[in-house]
């Protein structure tokens, strides 16, 4: 039997779990419910009793309630100071202050 990939484990886990999943789509589309299958090309989901075939080349992240297989829930959807969700940062990428150039951390000065 061939060794599971990371991406088959975590939305097995998720289906079996049937835990509330959170998928954002490359068009900047979010859906919300859970896993019913999957496959090679995509994924079956379900969100308001109503069945979804969702083609994996259309998703960008795929986020559960406590991130999956010792993961942090993606790097999609963050919440700001105000609870609201920001989609504006990419990881790896600093963020840039009002005049900008990049924000100062800390007890860091020009």
């Amino acid at each position: 039997m061939p060794s599971q990939n990371l991406q088959d484990a975590f939305l097995n886990s998720a289906r079996k779990e049937r835990l509330p999943v959170t998928i954002y789509l490359t068009s900047g589309v979010k859906l919300s419910g859970r896993v019913r299958g999957f496959d090679k090309y995509c994924v079956v989901f379900e969100t308001n009793h109503q069945e979804q075939l969702i083609f994996k080349h259309a998703i960008s992240t795929v986020v559960t309630p406590r991130g999956g297989h010792g993961g942090h829930g993606g790097h999609g959807a963050r919440p700001d100071a105000h609870g609201d969700e920001r989609h504006d940062e990419q990881p790896g990428v600093p963020r840039r202050g009002a005049d900008g150039h990049g924000a100062a951390e800390d007890g860091d000065e020009d």
